[in-house]
């Protein structure tokens, strides 16, 4: 929390001196939500829960013809009643800031950035989240931030973007969990071929250092090459193909995805392809359907390594100027020490109000499928579960949500 509060103070601190330069905005939302599920934690003997969320969001924004300057700050309270929700925290707090000063060069495509944020999360909060698993803990996540890049047009059909960004993860208290590191730094390549067709290339390394008795450094590089197409007004391409490749460096077990936990410090390699494919398609002049196709490998938010491949499809039809229907099925597969499988549904109807009210009304249900291939549900090198159960498990929930947004001070001042 005092990181937090030196970051928010160093920012109303540079306010004075650029408030002759710049154009500043302030907007605000907040949002109520209430949902029932039959089985919110997806646990092997069902229970219902009533869940409630309330979100505050403020946007303060400062722009010049070149430039633009944002800090935001948001927080979510939520709170759960009923049997479901017995043998665990029913409440949960996740807020936090960000910060970014971007200039813009000669045309949209040059830039450059850099940005900084700080969150904090309830422990319980960010596990159901991430990995669907649910533990009587109780404590704080906290995440500091740094990230710069800079885009450029070096050709009229070539543009290059560069990405560089670290996040310290840690604990309130200490021994809530294992603190690292997670950095990262990227490079992507743009070539338009025609007004129709681009290719994309693109390298990343990423290096994670954990907080424990051997000092454990996993290291991951990824290679892709891939395309988008316009093909038509109505029909467009994006895929992306390539490897991963996973340096584990004093591990604690014998496989980056598992193993066999070893007292002394270990070494391995894996590799595999990753890859990404989005199809978008608009059937009707207000219907627009989309297929979204990934495959990855990378940390979670408590830094235990999983593998996922995920399929969704989603279709969303404009019923008028104010409400709009859509529906989502999607299925995903976790790897980790255990291999569990995943099935959703979901149909939305949203409603403006008003410009400053939206309504929606979700229904959506989930299946999880038992969990193969391990004997362990435990994390090696972080000691966290990589499952919140073995067993099959489904829930139904139905969500009602009403959000509010309003303009606090206008641009122009």
């Amino acid at each position: 929390m005092k990181r937090a509060a030196v970051a928010v103070s160093v920012c109303f601190a540079m306010a004075p001196s650029v408030a002759f330069a710049f154009d500043w905005s302030i907007k605000a939302s907040e949002t109520e939500t209430v949902e029932l599920n039959s089985n919110q934690y997806l646990r092997n003997s069902p229970a219902g829960s009533v869940g409630s969320y309330t979100t505050l969001n403020a946007d303060a924004q400062a722009r010049t013809p070149t430039s633009k300057f944002n800090v935001v700050a948001d927080g979510t309270y939520r709170k759960y009643w009923g049997p479901g929700a017995a043998g665990t925290a029913s409440e949960f707090l996740n807020y936090g800031f960000k910060t970014r000063y971007e200039v813009q060069e000669k045309n949209k495509f040059d830039r450059e950035y850099v940005e900084a944020s700080w969150r904090q999360q309830s422990t319980s909060l960010a596990l159901l989240n991430e990995l669907g698993v649910t533990l009587p803990v109780s404590g704080f996540i906290n995440r500091l931030t740094a990230s710069g890049g800079i885009d450029r047009s070096i050709t009229a059909i070539d543009t290059v973007s560069l990405l560089a960004t670290s996040t310290r993860t840690t604990y309130e208290p200490s021994s809530g969990g294992l603190p690292f590191t997670d950095t990262l730094a990227r490079g992507n390549w743009r070539r338009s071929l025609n007004s129709v067709t681009a290719i994309n290339l693109s390298s990343e390394y990423q290096l994670l250092e954990y907080g424990n008795t051997f000092n454990t450094q996993v290291q991951i590089f990824r290679e892709q090459a891939g395309f988008d197409a316009t093909l038509s007004p109505l029909l467009s391409f994006r895929a992306n193909a390539g490897a991963v490749y996973i340096v584990t460096d004093r591990g604690v077990s014998s496989s980056t995805f598992g193993g066999v936990t070893s007292a002394i410090p270990v070494s391995s390699t894996a590799a595999d392809w990753i890859g990404d494919a989005v199809l978008t398609y608009r059937m009707l002049k207000s219907t627009t359907l989309s297929l979204t196709v990934s495959k990855s490998v990378g940390p979670s938010i408590v830094g235990s390594l999983f593998k996922r491949d995920s399929i969704t499809a989603s279709l969303i039809h404009n019923l008028n100027s104010r409400s709009t229907l859509s529906f989502s099925t999607s299925a995903n597969r976790q790897i980790s020490s255990t291999t569990t499988d995943f099935a959703s549904a979901s149909a939305t109807y949203s409603y403006n109000l008003t410009r400053e009210w939206l309504t929606s009304l979700t229904y959506r249900y989930l299946h999880r499928f038992a969990s193969t291939g391990g004997a362990t549900i435990i994390d090696p090198v972080t000691g966290t579960p990589t499952v919140s159960g073995t067993g099959p498990a489904d829930s139904h929930s139905l969500m009602f949500v009403a959000t509010h947004n309003w303009t606090v001070l206008p641009s122009g001042n």
